[in-house]
């Protein structure tokens, strides 16, 4: 295969960020914002990123990875097209690598190899966070809705939520100075931080059964709870409260942080009958999506 092209979703943690860094639960969805991948073989070996030779690049690392596992003899040249804005914690760049591996898979090996494209999406996301916890590149290979543990790997679960707005706060941030942050937080504060791992462990159980139960309301609430405990480790910021606080004056059940915080983005959960007057006063402040969710992982596109 001379071509191929291949597709991977953003993410949204629905609760758990940075906890997940210490082996606690997250519930993480896969949305319908992707980045797209096509891959070409090329004269020149190694991996070039639009007939350029980029490194520390999580699509060139996750390719490069690829090759050097099958002994490739040719080079790769990639495209990247992606949906997803960077840097806000969406999860762009496990997307790519995720997507760059599938569609190197493709063409040296005739299929896309789920084991070893897991393995080439980790190294890719090792470019951007050093040491990721490995829940967006989980996401973005499997898809839909689930819970993740880092001891434990990914579970897909079903819930009975669709959509939910997403607000981008337009400042970007940095996710390793961000876990530097929490870690910092952590060893300064043990016992209280041990404190906050239980509390977020038990949001998580308690958001299980109300999902189970349909009550939207009651998760809105817990959201909240989740956001107050990301704010006291740190994580906050001005631009997040504030969209927090917008979200709720407009209607919302519910808003946190999703992502690493300190910028990014803000989920917020409104009721199906909301979503319109809701997305359109907030967005008088602030740029705003409507994402699906349980959004389809990793995928062969046409190319």
């Amino acid at each position: 295969m001379e071509k191929a092209a291949a597709s991977a979703p953003g993410k949204v943690i629905l609760f758990g960020e940075h906890f997940v860094v210490y082996d606690n639960p997250a519930i993480v969805s896969a949305i319908n914002l992707r980045a797209r991948v096509e891959v070409s073989t090329y004269d020149r070996r190694g991996v070039w990123l639009r007939d350029r030779k980029v490194v520390n690049h999580p699509a060139v690392r996750a390719a490069e990875y690829i090759i050097q596992n099958k002994g490739f003899s040719k080079g790769l040249n990639i495209n990247i097209f992606s949906d997803i804005p960077p840097k806000v914690g969406l999860g762009s760049s496990a997307s790519v690598s995720i997507a760059s591996a599938a569609a190197a898979s493709l063409i040296i090996q005739g299929r896309i190899d789920r084991e070893l494209i897991a393995a080439a999406g980790f190294e890719g996301e090792r470019i951007v966070h050093h040491n990721p916890s490995g829940i967006d590149t989980c996401i973005a290979l499997n898809g839909g809705v689930g819970i993740y543990r880092r001891s434990k790997g990914f579970t897909k679960i079903h819930i009975p939520l669709e959509t939910i707005l997403i607000i981008d706060t337009g400042r970007m941030r940095n996710t390793g100075e961000m876990v530097k942050k929490v870690r910092e937080y952590m060893e300064n504060n043990r016992e209280r931080f041990n404190e906050i791992l239980v509390d977020a462990e038990e949001l998580v159980n308690i958001v299980l059964d109300m999902f189970k139960n349909g009550d939207l309301e009651g998760v809105g609430k817990l959201m909240l709870r989740n956001q107050a405990l990301l704010r006291e480790v740190g994580v906050s910021s001005d631009e997040i409260e504030e969209a927090v606080r917008l979200a709720l004056k407009s209607g919302a059940y519910g808003a946190k942080l999703t992502g690493a915080g300190g910028g990014g983005c803000v989920i917020c959960l409104v009721d199906e009958d909301k979503i319109e007057r809701v997305y359109l006063n907030i967005s008088n402040r602030f740029k705003v999506y409507t994402v699906r969710l349980s959004a389809e992982g990793v995928k062969e596109e046409e190319i």
